[in-house]
């Protein structure tokens, strides 16, 4: 047979003959006179086989071996069944995990769907980002047009959408909704634009001016935080955004931010010791202790977020 009249037999295609060749899943014929391989009907049985193997879902490197150790044991005439039901078993458990893993990636589509989402972001995200998007969008219809996030602002939420626990973009979801439905978003904006405006060389009125600004806004969303993202050691990723939100500040900007943030983080840290003790006081038990806050250690400085005024 010529290896068209082999492949139409077989129904795969001559270039898909070669590439089983090559791979030395089939083995070459004798060529003829005219130079043109020449197969047996035992060439046409092989590639039937490992046509029929294939489509069960094995793999082109598991059925050289495969189809090697059943010729073997057929050629000794042994009781080749438990061998058998244990490729079979083997390829059914990967296509069950297979089946499952296509199963959880149709769930996330329907979420994705279901909020509107788009794909090149996790459906976790999708809630916060859009939280984010609508207080553009009334701050804009408000007359705050500052409060349109810049590039750089867009970049850092867009990793965080990525990095981000579902707990913490949970966190970022209330605070952009609590801003507007609080009437916070005029204050919001002043305490953007202290900051932004501090100079170089500020004077220590002016620096704390910033930061109790910032700290009265805080406390009227201090409901919003969860102590646990913030009384954890800071992630790699979140001190990447720590420098992006720093990249564009002078020193009397990232010192105000500095301590602002350090002061929040330790009135976290109060709020969460006085629920502990109600906690311990209502049901004797203990709760599991966050990690010791990055963000006062004396070495590291105090981790810049991205949910708050900067």
């Amino acid at each position: 047979m010529k290896s068209s009249e082999l492949a139409r037999m077989a129904g795969v295609s001559v270039r898909t003959l070669r590439h089983y060749h090559a791979v030395g899943l089939l083995p070459e014929p004798p060529r003829g006179e005219n130079g043109y391989r020449d197969y047996e009907p035992a060439h046409l049985l092989r590639l039937l086989r490992i046509r029929q193997a294939a489509s069960l879902g094995f793999s082109l490197e598991q059925i050289g071996p495969m189809l090697q150790d059943l010729d073997a044991e057929r050629a000794e005439d042994d009781d080749h069944r438990s061998d058998s039901d244990r490729l079979l078993d083997g390829l059914d458990r990967q296509l069950r995990e297979q089946i499952a893993q296509l199963e959880r990636q149709r769930e996330l589509i329907v979420r994705i769907r279901a909020c509107q989402g788009d794909p090149d972001y996790p459906a976790r995200a999708v809630r916060a980002l859009k939280s984010i998007e609508d207080f553009e969008r009334t701050s804009r219809e408000q007359g705050f047009l500052l409060c349109a996030l810049a590039d750089n602002d867009r970049t850092a939420m867009g990793v965080a959408a990525h990095l981000f626990s579902e707990e913490e973009l949970a966190e970022i979801e209330r605070i952009f909704h609590a801003i507007p439905a609080r009437g916070l978003t005029e204050e919001y904006l002043h305490v953007s634009r202290l900051m932004d405006s501090l100079p170089a060389r500020a004077s220590p009125n002016e620096h704390e001016a910033a930061i109790e600004a910032g700290l009265a806004f805080l406390e009227k969303i201090g409901d919003c935080f969860d102590a646990r993202n913030w009384l954890r050691p800071d992630k790699d990723y979140e001190f990447l955004l720590e420098s992006m939100a720093s990249a564009h500040y002078n020193d009397a900007q990232i010192a105000a931010s500095d301590e602002l943030l350090m002061r929040f983080t330790q009135r976290m840290a109060e709020r969460a010791k006085c629920d502990d003790a109600q906690f311990r006081s209502s049901t004797g038990a203990v709760r599991e202790a966050p990690g010791p806050p990055s963000h006062v250690e004396p070495d590291s400085g105090p981790s810049r977020r991205t949910d708050g005024p900067s």
